[in-house]
């Protein structure tokens, strides 16, 4: 038989990772994302960052998350991540945003956790007011 992880499981070494006092940020791509393989072979921000160019638009800033939360769903068989979709204001016209990366937060790129990276379905092209950003929501399970 395979290994299967309990939920409690998941939840405990996501826990041990990821707690509301974690430093979770966002940071915002343009451009064409790279394959799904290339991402999943990522560690840290700057591996991204090395072949996606980040948002530079006047008004963009990458943004602290908040609201970070680890639920445990028996029923469902998962843990959740979830964590505040963040607001970007007075971001100047004209830039395509296309996606965007979860990291923990450390001093430099090349230290900081790239979580994941979220290839949105439609595109956002600034217009001069505020952005909501997608909030983080993940599902893991033991399979």
């Amino acid at each position: 038989m395979a290994f299967t992880f309990a939920n409690r499981g998941l939840y405990t070494l996501m826990n041990s990772a990821i707690s509301g006092t974690t430093d979770i940020r966002q940071a915002v791509f343009k451009g064409a994302a790279p394959t799904v393989a290339a991402m999943r072979d990522m560690n840290v921000l700057s591996d991204l960052t090395a072949v996606m160019t980040e948002a530079a638009a006047a008004g963009y800033a990458r943004a602290d998350l908040a609201g970070v939360a680890l639920a445990e769903d028996d029923a469902l068989d998962k843990v959740t991540l979830v964590a505040t979709a963040p607001t970007y204001s007075n971001v100047a016209a004209g830039e395509t945003w296309t996606a965007v990366a979860y990291y923990i937060e450390a001093a430099t790129d090349a230290t900081r956790t790239l979580i994941g990276v979220d290839v949105t379905a439609a595109t956002q092209v600034t217009n001069g007011g505020s952005i909501t950003g997608p909030a983080l929501s993940v599902n893991i399970t033991g399979s």
